[in-house]
């Protein structure tokens, strides 16, 4: 290999390596994503099976004890919002609990790169909704 091949070798992995390194980011930040959205699937659920077996006037009040199971099904995530609807106190065929639970998503890598090239993904909201039948 002549000194001349090793300079173009080099010179095309100095523009190779940079979008080597964003897919690999972007496969790690969108595989956060993917993670926080299925954890907060599995909480929004446990908070819901909460919902529909506590009786509204029971104590502690039922926002507190959703929120708590909500919490105990995110483990080392503290800023997640719990909006949860309890069943109604006559239960018809089509009552339903409803526990909605959310939080901030930021983009570590692929956001400040898309700003460097002049495009934007702003951070966000990621949510899920846990949906039980009251009453059955």
């Amino acid at each position: 290999m002549s000194r001349r091949e090793r300079g173009a070798a080099a010179v095309e992995f100095a523009i190779v390596l940079p979008v080597l390194f964003l897919v690999i980011a972007g496969i790690v930040d969108f595989g956060r994503a993917f993670y926080t959205q299925i954890e907060l699937s599995n909480a929004a659920r446990e908070g819901a099976r909460t919902a529909v077996v506590l009786p509204l006037g029971s104590t502690p009040a039922p926002s507190t004890e959703v929120a708590a199971r909500v919490s105990a099904a995110l483990p080392g995530i503290t800023d997640a919002t719990v909006t949860p609807t309890y069943c109604p106190s006559t239960n018809g065929a089509s009552s339903r609990a409803t526990v909605v639970v959310s939080r901030p998503f930021q983009w570590i890598v692929l956001g400040p790169a898309m700003r460097i090239i002049g495009g934007s993904l702003a951070n966000g909201t990621i949510s899920a909704t846990g949906v039980m039948q009251c009453g059955g």
